[in-house]
């Protein structure tokens, strides 16, 4: 391969690299408020049993969409408590982060649109190693 080759190689790979998922702004941002929102309700799931406020705190329901009073009501069913307790109206920040983690707290389309950040990200790092060491490959240190 000659050089000038070599060089136009690269360019289609940084211009691939910089291009995909990353040159519109209002994408990136939605892009990076998607990652900070895994980031901080990944640590946050692994650490739940060290941190005992995730274990303790409670959101109100009328907080949240309307699926988490259906979910609080239909455990309190399936654990046969409807007689005992009364309707609970707080939910556990445990559901709220898993949800968040997953993408459920959006729906059919969150779980869909964290995919396709999961697809984005596979290719911006697969495309940067490859780019990393190919420049590495060709200058000596």
């Amino acid at each position: 391969m000659t050089a000038e080759l070599k060089s136009r190689s690269m360019r289609t790979w940084r211009k691939f690299h910089r291009y995909s998922f990353g040159y519109f702004k209002i994408i990136s941002l939605f892009t990076a408020f998607t990652m900070v929102v895994l980031a901080l309700t990944g640590i946050l799931l692994t650490h739940q049993d060290e941190l005992p406020f995730v274990q303790n705190t409670r959101i109100p329901s009328n907080m949240l969409p309307g699926k988490y009073q259906a979910r609080l009501d239909e455990t309190r069913e399936r654990q046969q408590l409807t007689d005992i307790l009364p309707r609970e109206t707080l939910v556990p920040l445990k559901w709220l982060v898993l949800d968040l983690h997953t993408g459920d707290f959006w729906g059919a389309w969150g779980r869909w649109y964290y995919d396709l950040i999961a697809v984005a990200f596979t290719v911006l790092a697969s495309t940067g190693f490859y780019m990393f060491f190919k420049i590495r490959k060709n200058y000596r240190f």
